[in-house]
């Protein structure tokens, strides 16, 4: 009989650059819902941005709200309805952000990511740590839907990047990557680095990552053919440099306007671009290459059923997570890991917050 108590340490954001670790009560799971003790939380690249403050009035809706989405744990207790699916006390799982409302024709279609009642509560749709309480907490509930078993045999810490690394292998996937394909990633951080890897599990002949500082290091150890320094020379030239030109397929990760500028500037024509990165500020574009080079122009958003892909991946070591944690901290320490994180102290990539 697994014991759980009635209250809970959680990261509470009461507003921008606003935050405390508060004592809360212990969320009861509902229908179809299971109640789970975190073991592991990541931060996410989209975290900082929320705490600052960046998405008002969407992520999140309301204030005080509890983040996090990137985790692995333990369930603790059952909702209604689970009985007669397999689910017991003592399954290790991992989460993931996103809960569609399972009846628009997106999410019958597989696409729950674009469901079409987002934000909805009422209507069933769920976006946990963005909208809906999120992971940074001793015990959080996810709906069902939003988290899958995990092998007992793989480190809850390492589960816990299950959700960023389905996210890369979405996007990857949006890029339409032929086998021996070359391509570009915009970005160095984790998600750029988990891209990298997608990429060559797919069939990606040369993978080239654009970014700056010790994570360069990082992806040259992780598999990357070659990289590119955008703070030491212009990275566009570099990379036409290395490939005469021919790029058909660009990952986008750094979500910045240069960033996604160079996308375009670098795309052969009829290649594709595939973006996960969230500009904070509008974005030019070159509108007229896009026409007419045909630049396939796609955006990535959460992961859409790539959850259980991944997990052998990591397992088999085709997808490295281990040396990209870089630091872990308790939830009282948040302030210090996201210091850490958004300053890339020690070559900061993967931060991981152990409530």
């Amino acid at each position: 009989m697994t014991t759980v108590d009635t209250n809970m340490d959680a990261l509470v954001l009461h507003g921008p650059n606003e935050f405390s670790v508060d004592e809360v009560p212990v969320p009861k799971p509902g229908h179809m819902e299971l109640l789970c003790r975190v073991d592991t939380a990541m931060i996410c690249g989209t975290d900082p941005h929320i705490i600052k403050g960046e998405f008002p009035n969407f992520w999140p809706r309301e204030f005080p709200h509890i983040m996090g989405h990137e985790w692995a744990g333990t369930v603790v207790a059952l909702g209604d309805g689970l009985e007669n699916f397999g689910w017991e006390i003592g399954d290790h799982v991992a989460g993931t952000s996103t809960k569609g409302c399972g009846y628009c024709m997106n999410c019958r279609r597989g696409r729950y990511n674009q469901c079409v009642n987002y934000g909805k509560p009422e209507r069933f749709h769920e976006h946990y740590g963005h909208i809906s309480s999120g992971c940074y907490a001793n015990y959080v509930v996810h709906s069902v839907l939003s988290v899958i078993k995990v092998p007992k045999a793989l480190p809850l810490q390492i589960a816990a990047a299950i959700d960023p690394v389905s996210i890369a292998m979405h996007t990857i996937k949006r890029a339409n990557i032929n086998p021996g394909d070359t391509v570009v990633v915009l970005g160095s951080g984790s998600m750029g680095v988990f891209a990298l890897q997608c990429a060559k599990v797919v069939g990606a002949g040369k993978v080239i990552v654009v970014g700056s500082g010790q994570r360069l290091e990082t992806a040259l150890q992780i598999g990357a053919d070659h990289v590119v320094d955008y703070r030491k020379e212009d990275s566009v030239k570099a990379v036409r440099a290395l490939t005469g030109g021919n790029v058909p397929c660009v990952i986008e990760c750094a979500g910045t306007p240069t960033s996604i500028q160079n996308a375009v500037a670098l795309t052969a024509k009829g290649g594709t671009i595939s973006i996960i990165g969230i500009p904070i500020e509008p974005v030019p574009l070159n509108v007229k290459k896009i026409v007419l080079d045909e630049i396939n122009f796609r955006g990535a958003r959460a992961n859409q059923n790539e959850q259980e892909e991944v997990v052998p991946l990591i397992m088999d070591g085709r997808i490295e997570v281990e040396s990209l944690i870089t630091h872990s901290f308790p939830l009282q320490d948040f302030a210090t890991a996201l210091d850490t994180f958004n300053n890339r102290k020690g070559g900061a990539i993967k931060v991981l917050i152990k409530p």
